[in-house]
């Protein structure tokens, strides 16, 4: 039931992101064209024109990330907290699928969206600078090249990719919180009869102040046991620096899990248990 439910939420949110999409690689064309004739012409009409064809460009990128977050809070929000709850909550599906269907789907976007937006920046930026992209990738140094000098600085490449692999869990954990941390707001504040969207931004707000000051918190008692004396005297070493960063990583990453954890369950119980959709 589970791939049922994310065929039909592609197909919806899908309806809006790529139009999205193509709006954006349509102003991206004109942005790239508007450059350059914005150097060869003296029209003033005609540059004012260029520089707002740059400008639609630049609010189209913001919009279409924008668009993504609007979308996935909307889906959420229309399909299981208003009329349309009352069919979804009654399909032969868990709570949890539910949840895990808005989510993947949610990341999805986010992550095609993140992909668009840095392939029409780079795409424009080498139109305009003219560079081959075949020369840039010769000049980037081999595999082993990187590998051997990294030996000198006493860091395994092993350690690089387990740094690698814990940055994109951390985006993707990341990326998953954000979203529950929207569904869990507006689950808790569905919960009660009146002034809904009131109380979920209530909510949002408090789990936020709450989430912080457990951040600020752990972020000391992880200072202090870090040992800073020990690591000051060894920091100069590339292979304490790449520690202490590895380190770091993992604490963010067990924050956002606990973090992720409640809001999970506290977006579950509250579909589960204490929904009002009158």
């Amino acid at each position: 039931m589970l791939s049922k439910l994310l065929k039909h939420e592609f197909r919806a949110t899908g309806r809006t992101m790529l139009p999205i999409y193509g709006a954006v690689v349509v102003l991206a064309l004109l942005a790239n064209l508007s450059i350059r004739l914005l150097d060869t012409t003296n029209n003033t009409v005609l540059s004012i024109l260029f520089f707002l064809v740059i400008a639609a460009f630049v609010i189209g990128i913001i919009a279409a990330a924008v668009m993504t977050t609007v979308v996935m809070i909307s889906r959420f929000y229309r399909n299981l907290l208003k009329e349309q709850g009352y069919l979804m909550h009654t399909l032969p599906v868990s709570v949890h699928g539910q949840i895990w269907s808005k989510l993947i789907v949610s990341f999805v976007w986010f992550l095609v969206t993140f992909l668009v937006i840095w392939l029409v920046i780079l795409l424009t930026a080498l139109v305009q600078s003219g560079t081959n992209l075949g020369e840039i990738f010769i000049q980037f140094p081999t595999w082993a090249e990187i590998r051997d000098g990294l030996a000198e600085l006493g860091i395994r490449s092993g350690d690089i990719w387990l740094l690698i692999v814990e940055i994109l869990a951390a985006a993707i954990l990341g990326c998953l919180v954000l979203c529950l941390h929207f569904y869990a707001a507006m689950a808790l504040g569905h919960m009660f009869a009146k002034d809904k969207v009131l109380l979920s931004i209530v909510f949002f707000v408090a789990i936020s102040f709450v989430f912080n000051l457990f951040s600020s918190g752990f972020g000391i008692h992880f200072m202090v046991d870090l040992d800073a004396g020990d690591y000051a005297q060894q920091f100069e070493a590339a292979a304490s620096a790449l520690a202490f960063l590895r380190r770091t990583m993992l604490y963010g990453l067990l924050i956002s899990a606990a973090q992720g954890a409640v809001l999970y369950v506290a977006t579950a119980l509250g579909l589960k248990r204490g929904l009002n959709l009158a």
